[in-house]
């Protein structure tokens, strides 16, 4: 795609292009830095591993002499072993250094070291070997005065010489603990009056002959004890120790030199990340300088052009009026965007006109839509009253049917059976006839109240006078169950609603009572509202009660609440509190219930003193 050097693209290309060279930059000098202050902290850390070897050195060699020492004293097997532990542990460390890279100028120091460290070990081991020689010539110099008491407890003649000969050997002795020279003089002297007076002892030729060899070798052998002690007194005191001293000296040597490379090279790394920090500080400077032109020039050249042709194109959306469109003098991205602008006026004027054409059509639609969708759910409704109807009454009218049909038949067979039998039936037919009479009763009640042609009777009512005459209606079969009907009279009873349908409502509800009460009674209450605008009629039973979510489906029609109840209770339509609310919709008499499982149920009914056609049913 080729690019205009008008065009914005270019312009954004360019710009992002200079403030990517500091940031390329930056990172090139961020990068040197770690660089730079990676490579010092590795030199740094090799030095300073050296220096604490080279310490150690400087340790182990103090230790090493210490224990060589110890055993020019005592010639213990432990500080030889510790001598030899040590001089391994100082070969390793000096080899350890050997290998880093830094130390190659200290390549000179360190071979002496090495070349001390094995003149030290080689004298040691000459130490050692003397050591060993001198224990077992001194063992053999000791035991000289047992064999003086062999020889002289056999010759009494030579008694003077013995004497001298014995502070000889004690001279010697005192020698071998404390390497004093006056010792040895004073044995070379005894020994020298022990010749002596041999010579003029009354002694044979040939005993003389022995003692003076004996004396002869019994000297060879303690100067050479004096020599041996004397050249491994000697190697550990001058030259082990020189050696010693000269490792110490290199150590102690490379440890300075080390530290001044350490503090050299600190400096070093210092001035170059100084001069790093400065040429950061020198780019990151001209970038806030670019990346302040660059957003001053982006801001007029196209955030601001971009703003005012926003703010048109906002105006044709709210249908305002647009009479100039800017910057269509341009020629890149922005003039091409004020030309659609201003196609775009031009066509937001044919658009609101189609606009209003649309959402005339589209309100037209919507209404005939929800016409059509009431008529499908009145349809489907309709459709489902039925079905439920015709289903539920099939079931219910059958009962009764089937009962009459029954007891006919058993009478045509038995004509001439027992009278009493014959009236039992006859009753049976009876009360299913009325039963049955009922439930069309109710049905048609139903009928006419959805048809609305249930026409209503609005008197003066004394609600006294309504709840006497449906106790005397219910009463017998309240005692057919030997429960309590209990009516409370009211002063101020009167409202103005139809006498039969609030008749038909309160006789439903006693009805219902009686059903599930099996024992206590039923109490019908009479209270006037505080507000004087409402008399409240309650109907109280000590029945079975009703479950919680029974009481939502409880004004339903062909509704009863299970199966066990049903069977306890008897059989019914599951008319009669449909009626009850339906009929109360009617008179503008809202129901309520509320019940306690086990203990009983209160129906209640708000009659408005004075009938408007209001209507309400309620669920507690």
């Amino acid at each position: 795609m080729k690019l205009r050097y008008y065009s914005i693209k270019l312009q954004i290309v360019v710009a992002f292009s200079l403030l990517a060279l500091p940031i390329i930059a930056l990172t090139y000098f961020f990068s040197l830095s770690y660089s730079i202050f990676d490579e010092s902290l590795q030199k740094l850390m090799e030095i300073e591993d050296v220096t604490h070897t080279v310490g150690e050195i400087e340790r182990n060699v103090i230790d090493l002499q210490r224990n060589a020492l110890i055993f020019k004293e005592t010639a213990s097997a432990s500080s030889e072993e510790k001598v030899n532990f040590y001089y391994s542990e100082i070969e390793k460390k000096i080899s350890s250094v050997n290998t880093q890279h830094s130390l190659s100028e200290f390549e000179d120091e360190l071979a002496l070291m090495e070349s001390h460290l094995e003149d030290y070990h080689e004298n040691f081991t000459t130490v050692v070997s003397l050591r060993r020689e001198r224990s077992v010539l001194i063992n053999e110099h000791l035991s000289f005065a047992t064999r003086l008491n062999e020889i002289f407890s056999e010759n009494t003649a030579g008694a003077d010489v013995y004497n001298a000969l014995l502070i000889a050997h004690a001279a010697s002795v005192s020698y071998l603990s404390a390497y004093d020279l006056k010792y040895f003089d004073r044995f070379k002297q005894q020994l020298n009056i022990a010749r002596s007076r041999l010579k003029s002892a009354s002694l044979d030729s040939e005993t003389r002959t022995v003692w003076q060899r004996e004396i002869a070798e019994y000297r060879k052998r303690f100067v050479k004890i004096v020599a041996v002690t004397r050249h491994y007194v000697y190697l550990i005191n001058v030259v082990i120790t020189g050696s010693a001293n000269e490792i110490i000296y290199y150590a102690n040597y490379l440890h300075v030199r080390l530290v001044e490379k350490a503090n050299l090279s600190r400096h070093q790394v210092n001035l170059r990340l100084d001069r790093q920090k400065m040429w950061i500080a020198v780019v990151s400077l001209f970038a806030v300088v670019l990346a302040a032109v660059s957003a001053l020039l982006f801001y007029k050249r196209i955030t601001q052009p971009i703003d005012r042709i926003t703010q048109v194109f906002e105006k044709l959306a709210a249908d305002e009026p647009v009479k100039d469109i800017p910057e269509s003098h341009r020629k890149d991205e922005i003039g091409m965007l004020a030309s659609a602008a201003d196609v775009f006026r031009a066509k937001n004027a044919q658009t609101n006109q189609l606009l209003l054409e649309s959402k005339k059509m589209i309100s037209d639609q919507k209404a005939l839509n929800a016409e059509l969708a009431i008529a499908k759910r009145h349809a489907e409704k309709a459709l489902s009253i039925k079905s439920e109807f015709l289903a539920n009454m099939s079931h219910e009218l059958r009962t009764p049917l089937n009962s009459v049909i029954g007891y006919t038949v058993r009478l045509l067979k038995h004509v001439n059976s027992d009278r009493a039998i014959q009236l039992k039936a006859l009753e049976a037919i009876e009360r299913n006839g009325r039963h049955l009479l009922a439930m069309i009763n109710d049905i048609l009640d139903l009928s006419k109240i959805e048809a609305q042609k249930l026409d209503l009777s609005i008197r003066p009512v004394d609600l006294n006078e309504l709840c006497e005459q449906a106790v005397t209606q219910v009463g017998p079969a309240a005692e057919e169950k030997n429960l309590e009907l209990v009516f409370i009279r009211s002063q101020t009873a009167t409202v103005h609603t139809d006498f039969t349908r609030l008749s038909q409502i309160l006789l439903n509800l006693l009805s219902n009572a009686i059903k599930y009460t099996n024992e206590g009674g039923i109490k019908i209450e009479l209270e006037r509202d505080i507000s004087e605008k409402y008399v409240s009629l309650r109907v109280i039973d000590t029945g079975i009660g009703i479950e919680p979510e029974n009481q939502k489906r409880l004004f339903l029609r062909f509704e009863q609440f299970d199966d066990s109840s049903r069977f306890q209770v008897g059989k019914g339509s599951g008319l009669g509190l449909a009626i009850v609310a339906s009929l109360s919709k009617l008179l503008g008499v809202r129901v309520s219930v509320a019940s306690d499982v086990g203990k009983g149920s209160t129906f209640s009914l708000r009659v408005p003193v004075v009938f408007s056609g209001e209507s309400g049913t309620s669920k507690n």
